[in-house]
């Protein structure tokens, strides 16, 4: 029991390192502009205290506070014994460079901007790799899609029948249904959990609501035979997939831009506020000033509404929860809190906010570069899905033609009817499932994949056509 025990702490502390580790640069980055602003280290965590943006830091320097409040310790000697309590190393090497720095009376300020600058470094770094795991994970979802389909075709060579039943009762049919959607479903989760970005999602109600009526009306009319004509099936389901994607394609479309101008703006907003603090303007005043252009997009309304707010004599908390509830990205909602914060603490100086707005940019560009990194494996995935759909149909309706010419099927007048059986379908549902894995991994959200579900089956689709149709027949070519 006291191993298990040991083994539970043990997971528990890995688990809490990685989180702090993530939340650490923008922890580094407020203790840095606080202390430049002139706020001591019990004030800079109180302050911290406040960012619920950063629970797991949040929930150590609550700790700390409690240690000081209650027990009088000391807050330098307070942050030294972090190194020996923190579930991150990096933390404890934080603090206790910090409270070295303090008691040696060394430049606080160069050893707190040295360790932002090296920290996000660290994290562009590591969201470099990030990216790379990631595509090593689309390329395995790819993978095994061709492996899937070299796996019908062996099974199918060796029984000169891809429809036929084996000794345990179960078509090759069947085997592909049910493992086509199995591993999608488990890429789909493995994607949710490595993402390397974050993107909002649209309700999930929202969805069901405009997509699956289609959805389950195509699968009453197929799954009862009510369509005499098989040639027809998969152009209905491939009508319904298309139909229950237009809708969220378009909400998340809106969503997605507002996001970008929120990304591409917030440095913007933060240099003007910067620049007009440097002529004398007061932080609130600087902050309305910046937030009234009208150069931010979509974004606009938004950040109108910050200086409206103000004006209004709204305090800093409610607007920030305000923005909230209309922008869920990190990196805005980070930004934005940190500068509210300094200006709340009085520590709203241009060389603060100099700082401030460098590092707003340093995220921003490291945004762009995951984009950029991750663009090349939508190529990659529309290109393997693509021709790994069409070679799968083509190679089907080959052998259902070898197999009606060698008279090994039962009933060859049913399969001249639908030679390509249940596989469209499988094909379709696989282009659509595919789809939302591709936009998670590219825009951070399964909404954004519904783009990508549709360009994925209208392809699908005329490959089916090409085939059922007989406009490309392999075995016309021997």
């Amino acid at each position: 029991m006291i191993s298990i025990s040991k083994i539970n702490q043990k997971g528990f502390e890995l688990k809490q390192g990685k989180k702090i580790n993530k939340e650490l640069p923008y922890f580094i980055t407020i203790v840095t502009l606080l202390s430049s602003a002139g706020i001591g280290p019990y004030f800079m965590l109180q302050r911290v205290k406040s960012m619920e943006l950063l629970p797991t830091i949040r929930n150590e320097t609550n700790k700390m506070i409690k240690r000081i409040d209650l027990l009088g310790v000391d807050p330098l000697e307070v942050m030294r014994q972090v190194r020996l309590r923190a579930s991150s190393k990096a933390l404890g090497e934080f603090f206790d460079g910090y409270v070295a720095t303090v008691e040696s009376g060394g430049n606080i300020i160069n050893y707190l901007k040295s360790k932002m600058k090296t920290i996000f470094d660290r994290h562009a770094e590591s969201q470099k790799q990030a990216v790379v795991k990631l595509g090593a994970l689309v390329e395995a979802y790819m993978t095994i899609q061709v492996v899937l389909l070299a796996v019908y075709i062996i099974s199918a060579a060796v029984i000169s029948d891809p429809f036929a039943t084996s000794e345990t009762g179960i078509s090759s049919e069947v085997i592909f249904l049910i493992l086509t959607p199995v591993i999608s479903i488990l890429f789909l989760l493995a994607a949710n959990r490595n993402s390397v970005s974050k993107s909002p999602e649209i309700d999930f109600k929202k969805i069901i609501m405009f997509g699956a009526p289609g959805l389950i009306v195509s699968g009453i009319v197929i799954g009862l035979d009510l369509i005499p004509d098989p040639f027809i099936e998969p152009y209905l389901l491939g009508g319904a997939l298309i139909a229950s994607s237009i809708v969220p394609t378009i909400y998340f479309k809106k969503l997605y831009a507002k996001t970008i101008s929120a990304e591409d703006s917030t440095p913007k907003i933060l240099r003007t506020i910067s620049e007009a603090r440097k002529t004398g303007m007061s932080p609130e005043s600087s902050v309305i000033h910046a937030c009234k252009r009208k150069e931010y997009g979509v974004f606009n309304s938004v950040a109108n509404g910050i200086a409206n707010k103000i004006e209004w004599g709204v305090d800093f908390k409610t607007i920030f929860k305000d923005l909230q509830k209309e922008i869920q990205t990190f990196n805005v909602l980070i930004s934005f809190n940190i500068l509210f914060e300094l200006i709340s603490a009085g520590g709203g100086n241009p060389q603060t906010l100099d700082s401030l707005t460098e590092t707003s940019e340093r995220m921003q560009e490291i945004q762009k570069e995951k984009r950029e990194l991750l663009m090349p494996y939508l190529f990659v995935g529309f290109v393997l899905m693509g021709t790994t759909g069409f070679t799968t149909l083509l190679v089907i309706d080959s052998f259902g033609d070898i197999a009606q010419e060698s008279q090994e099927l039962s009933n060859i007048e049913e399969l001249a009817g639908s030679s390509l059986g249940l596989f469209p379908l499988i094909v379709l549902v696989q282009s659509w499932t595919a789809g939302l894995f591709l936009g998670r991994v590219i825009k951070g959200a399964f909404s954004g994949g519904f783009f990508y579900s549709i360009i994925l089956v209208i392809m699908t689709l005329i490959g089916i056509t090409l085939i059922q149709f007989s406009i490309i027949d392999v075995n016309s070519l021997f």
